[in-house]
C-alpha cells in the first residue's frame, strides 16, 4: 500500500501510510485502540473506501466494496460474526464457498483437532475462546496465500495461543505472507520479523523487531567494589540519562546515544561490574508512544519492493 489515508469526517482514521510486505513474511501491525489498525485492514479488505492512496493485494488493485480472490485470502477479523443458530461446520463450509468451490473439509477437520474444538456444536452455545478458534480456522481453512490478521489470539488460553502461533509460522513457512495486528507485544516479537508502530493514525516506525528494541533507550546496570556507595548521578550533565533503579552499590541507568558519557562518569568510582541488559519489545514500544513525533516519517517504508501484499 501506498500514501492510504481515511478521515471520518474531522477525525483522522490513518494518514499517509505505506508499506510492502515480502512473500513468506509475518510482519507485525502494531498501536492501541484508535490507532487505526483496523481502518488499515479494512481498507485492504476492500471493506471501506480510502479516502486517498492505493493498496494491492497479491499484486492486484483492492476495489472497495467488490470481495476477490477469497481463495487466496484469509481474512480474521477483530470482531468475529457467525450464524448463531447454525453448527459451527456448516457456517465454516458456507464461508469457505464463498466465490470457489469447497475443498476445505479435510483442512478444516485437522485445524478443529489440533485446536481441540468440536465443530458438530452451534455458535450460539461456544463459549468466546471457542468461537474465536472457528474464527481462527475460517482464516487458515483454505491455506491462503495472504493472511491478514487482528488479533487473532484474543480470548483464548495459553496453549491454544501457542498452537495459533504455530499456525502462522507453518502458514509463513509454506510461502504465505503475514499480516498480524495484535496489542500482544510478546506473540509479535515470537513471530514477526518486521513490524510498523502506528500512532493517532500515522506511522512512526517501520523496521526490524531488533532494530525497533535497539532503536530508544539502552540500559547500562552497574555494581560497585564499594556496596554502600550510591554516587548522585549528575542528570544535568549527562543529557538524555534517567535513573531506573539506583541502591547501595547498585545503579541501574537507561541512556540514549553514546554511552561514553555515561561510562567515563562511571569509571571514576571502583567498578565490580557492568551489564548491558536487553530491553523488551513491550518497553520499546512505550518509548515511541512517549518520544516519538506524530509527524515522524518511518525510516524504510517500502524496504521490501518485491513484496506483492
Amino acid at each position: 500500500m501506498r500514501s492510504l489515508t481515511k478521515w471520518y469526517g474531522p477525525v483522522r482514521g490513518i494518514e499517509d501510510v505505506s508499506f510492502a510486505l515480502e512473500r513468506g513474511e509475518i510482519f507485525g501491525y502494531l498501536g492501541p485502540n484508535g490507532a487505526g489498525k483496523t481502518t488499515t485492514i479494512r481498507c485492504i479488505m476492500g471493506l471501506i473506501r480510502p479516502g486517498a492512496g492505493e493498496v494491492l493485494a497479491l499484486g492486484e488493485p483492492v476495489v472497495t466494496g467488490r470481495g476477490t480472490q477469497h481463495d487466496r485470502i484469509g481474512y480474521l477479523p477483530g470482531e468475529f460474526r457467525l450464524w448463531p443458530g447454525l453448527r459451527a461446520r456448516r457456517s465454516l463450509r458456507i464461508l469457505a464457498s464463498l466465490g470457489v468451490r469447497d475443498r476445505t473439509a479435510g483442512r478444516r477437520q485437522q485445524l478443529a483437532e489440533r485446536l481441540e474444538l468440536n465443530l458438530d456444536r452451534p455458535v450460539g452455545e461456544l463459549s468466546k475462546g471457542n468461537r474465536q478458534k472457528v474464527a481462527v480456522i475460517y482464516a487458515f481453512q483454505h491455506q491462503p496465500e495472504l493472511l491478514i490478521l487482528d488479533e487473532p489470539t484474543i480470548g483464548l488460553d495459553p496453549l491454544v495461543r501457542q498452537t495459533v502461533l504455530e499456525l502462522i509460522r507453518e502458514a509463513a513457512h509454506e510461502g504465505a505472507t503475514v499480516l498480524l495486528s495484535s496489542h500482544d507485544l510478546s506473540e509479535v516479537g515470537a513471530v514477526c520479523g518486521r513490524a510498523a508502530i502506528l500512532r493517532s493514525g500515522r506511522l512512526v516506525e517501520i523496521g526490524s523487531i531488533s532494530r525497533i528494541v535497539h532503536h530508544g533507550e539502552h540500559r547500562l546496570k552497574v555494581w560497585f567494589m564499594d556496596s554502600t556507595l550510591a554516587p548522585p548521578v549528575p542528570l544535568d550533565q549527562l543529557p538524555g540519562v534517567r535513573v531506573i533503579e539506583q541502591l547501595p552499590g547498585l545503579l541501574h541507568l537507561a541512556y540514549q546515544g553514546g554511552c561514553e558519557a555515561v561510562l567515563r562518569w562511571v569509571a571514576q568510582f571502583p567498578v565490580e561490574r557492568i551489564a548491558t541488559p536487553e530491553i523488551s519489545l513491550e518497553e520499546a514500544f512505550m518509548q515511541y508512544y512517549k518520544t516519538a513525533p506524530v509527524s515522524a516519517a518511518p525510516a524504510d517504508i517500502d524496504a521490501n519492493p518485491k513484496g506483492h501484499p
